[in-house]
């Protein structure tokens, strides 16, 4: 039985696509809706960065790099800046370094080789160095770069800025799925499941959202001719209409798959935000703006 034949099918279509050059390593969200990326070429060894329009998918600006080519990568997006952190070396997973662009052109608006990023509030970006025995504190404005102060004997204050920070962070309107466990959710998710995974052998669990009236779901099935020995999977996406009963979207996220593929999509309503074959950042509207 093919999947969804239970169900009459109104398939929607992309509403817009993006691919780089490379993979797609990290998306974030800025709250003036543009879409941050890293993208990375493993065969050359490099990184480069992308900012999209989140309605339409059209860049701002893409393909930037620096002059280290590899070992850089997100930080975090604050108050429309793009932040940028480095390695202490490249064998090291331990962030050093901070890079800050400006979120409408990309361009390089301060840095800081002496600070490591530690987190953001509001206009206010915190870091820190190392000295013997000792870490001191920092205070920079976030367009800028300008220190503003200097935390160097007590840390309270700042613990308690970072428990701000964490209590205001969220995830910025931004949906991600959790995992099904047989009669753990609402029964009428359990029998949409049910009824559009008929007949489908799966390998592995399946992560869902439900949001405003559509169940989005993905899982794997193992591929034809993958042996026990060296399994190969599909990871598939569909979109359910819980009121009309029917399947509105389905897609294949990668195929020829070694491996589960967790956090598969997301949703930021009125879309469900995927990347296709590590490559592809699609979106696809369900709901109404």
């Amino acid at each position: 039985m093919k999947i969804f034949s239970l169900f009459h099918s109104d398939q929607r279509s992309p509403a817009w696509t993006y691919t780089p050059q490379g993979l797609i390593w990290r998306i974030l969200f800025s709250d003036s809706g543009r879409i941050f990326g890293e993208s990375r070429d493993h065969e050359q060894k490099r990184v480069s960065f992308f900012c999209l329009d989140e309605q339409t998918g059209v860049p701002a600006w893409e393909g930037r790099e620096f002059e280290e080519y590899w070992w850089i990568g997100i930080e975090a997006v604050q108050h429309d800046v793009l932040l940028l952190h480095e390695f202490a070396k490249p064998d090291l997973p331990e962030h050093k370094r901070i890079k800050a662009l400006d979120g409408a052109t990309g361009e390089l608006l301060w840095k800081n080789d002496e600070l490591t990023y530690w987190f953001g509030y509001r206009e206010t970006v915190y870091a820190y160095k190392d000295l013997f025995e000792r870490r001191v504190g920092y205070a920079l404005n976030v367009r800028t770069g300008e220190i503003q102060q200097t935390f160097d004997e007590s840390f309270e204050d700042l613990r308690q800025v970072r428990t701000l920070a964490m209590d205001e962070q969220g995830p910025g309107g931004v949906l991600f799925p959790e995992i099904f466990e047989e009669g753990g959710v609402d029964p009428a998710v359990d029998t949409l499941l049910h009824k559009a995974i008929s007949g489908t052998y799966l390998a592995g669990g399946i992560e869902f959202i439900r949001e405003q009236g559509y169940l989005v779901f993905n899982y794997h099935v193992p591929e034809p001719g993958a042996g026990p020995e060296a399994p190969v999977f599909s990871n598939r996406l569909s979109v359910i209409d819980m009121q009309e009963g029917k399947s509105v979207f389905t897609a294949v996220l990668a195929g020829q798959v070694r491996a589960f593929i967790p956090d598969s999509f997301f949703v930021r309503c009125p879309y469900i935000f995927f990347v296709k074959d590590q490559t592809t950042l699609t979106a696809v509207k369900i709901w109404k703006s």
